[in-house]
């Protein structure tokens, strides 16, 4: 949970209005039938343990090579939106500052806490994320009293904002599906449940109850949250140049609230940022174990890929840096970008999956965990995913965002053809 739901969804609710509600729960949908899948992978190959070392075995070298530097490249762009969001909410309190000095900065202080031990990695990641979740709940609660009369305000719409200006739906299954790379990039790092499937006792039960738990928790959160805006705001007028949260407490004659929340959120981002690029880096320290990468970035000290930190590291300063020549749409555009790149990936788990399980079962794995369905959960999946892929015309920041993720797809994928040729030629001449 980091700007994804506290910033990006006022630009998804001005595509789709209150509507967000029904992409919300599209989105959810994806999201579980994905984790699922991978959750059902890990549990019976626990000595693989990754979706590239998934794909590897599946689908060969070529899919775990391009999936792997999909994976890294968006993970990038997600951090960077990250770093950009937190630049964006601390402008609140220095609106004079330019917004790239914030995002650079907060960019240099994540990549340098990476550096630290693994213990103090997870010191500073418990301290900064347990104030999502509350800040979340107390805003929603916050909205409720303020509908009720118990808290005093200033002029608000109410729940006549969810049906008038004008309607619901007001601009039909266009906007509702116009939001939904918005809504899936709030949801994109959701996929490390799946990966927890070998840690769980009675897998099966277990499994299934975190899934359907946390798409029930992330349905009511974001519905709930998303309905207390557009009842405190006009949804036509929800900013999207900071955070809704923050204009919609404005209202409220406790300015302190304001930047409290501020602050929240701003520890939020830091700490999505925090697990990101944890998570990236490691994901390119695979990739030099499996020869996708130079070997060196594989090679740890104290537990640390400190090679592949300082690469990732690099990367993630210069990209967060896009606000200075992009101060209004930088944020969008790495947002949209991130989307699509996370749907490749999770078209791809999927894609995995289908061709796993029937590995699994000739080698006589037991399949502890299973995705409810199969094969017809598998691709509908497939389906959602495309169908989300092609509303990218809908809107146009998200057509030149998707031209982005497939150019760089398309980038991997002629990367990987060298080692392909080689790898035939050293076969054939054996």
């Amino acid at each position: 949970m980091g700007s994804g739901l506290f910033l990006a969804v006022g630009q998804a609710i001005h595509l789709a209005g209150p509507a967000i509600a029904v992409s919300f729960l599209i989105g959810v949908s994806i999201m579980g039938l994905e984790v699922a899948a991978l959750a059902e992978m890990a549990a019976a190959d626990r000595e693989r343990g990754s979706f590239l070392a998934f794909a590897h075995h599946a689908l060969g070298p070529g899919a775990a090579f391009v999936g792997g530097w999909i994976f890294w490249f968006s993970s990038i762009l997600n951090i960077s939106a990250e770093a950009t969001a937190g630049a964006i909410f601390t402008r609140l309190w220095f609106p004079q500052v330019p917004i790239f000095v914030f995002s650079v900065g907060y960019a240099l202080v994540v990549v340098g806490i990476n550096f630290l031990t693994v213990r103090g990695f997870s010191t500073v990641e418990a301290w900064m994320s347990g104030t999502k979740i509350t800040a979340t709940v107390l805003f929603i609660l916050v909205a409720v009293m303020v509908l009720a009369g118990v808290l005093p305000t200033n002029h608000y719409v109410g729940t006549r904002g969810w049906y008038a200006m004008p309607g619901f739906f007001p601009h039909g299954i266009k906007g509702i599906l116009a939001a939904m790379v918005l809504v899936l990039f709030s949801m994109s790092g959701t996929g490390v449940l799946g990966l927890a499937a070998p840690n769980a006792k009675n897998v099966e039960r277990t499994m299934a109850k975190t899934i359907r738990n946390t798409i029930i928790s992330i349905y009511i959160l974001y519905v709930g949250a998303s309905l207390a805006l557009t009842s405190l705001l006009v949804w036509h007028k929800v900013p999207i140049a900071q955070s809704p949260f923050t204009e919609a407490l404005r209202m409220l004659p406790w300015r302190w609230m304001v930047n409290v929340f501020n602050l929240v959120i701003l520890l939020a981002v830091l700490s999505a940022m925090n697990a990101g690029l944890f998570a990236t880096d490691r994901v390119l320290a695979t990739l030099g174990r499996i020869h996708a990468a130079p070997k060196v970035v594989a090679q740890e000290s104290r537990g640390l890929p400190r090679m592949a930190n300082l690469i990732t590291g690099i990367l993630f300063v210069l990209v967060s840096g896009l606000a200075y020549f992009l101060p209004k749409t930088a944020y969008l555009y790495l947002v949209t970008a991130t989307g699509f790149q996370a749907l490749f990936i999770w078209g791809l788990i999927i894609v995995t999956q289908i061709v796993y399980r029937k590995i699994l079962l000739r080698a006589g794995k037991d399949l502890k965990f299973r995705l409810k369905g199969y094969p017809y959960t598998s691709v509908l999946a497939l389906i959602l995913i495309a169908g989300v892929i092609a509303t990218a015309p809908l809107a146009p920041h998200e057509l030149i965002a998707l031209e982005i993720s497939v150019g760089a797809s398309l980038a991997f994928l002629i990367a990987y053809l060298p080692i392909r040729f080689k790898r035939l030629r050293q076969r054939h001449e054996k």
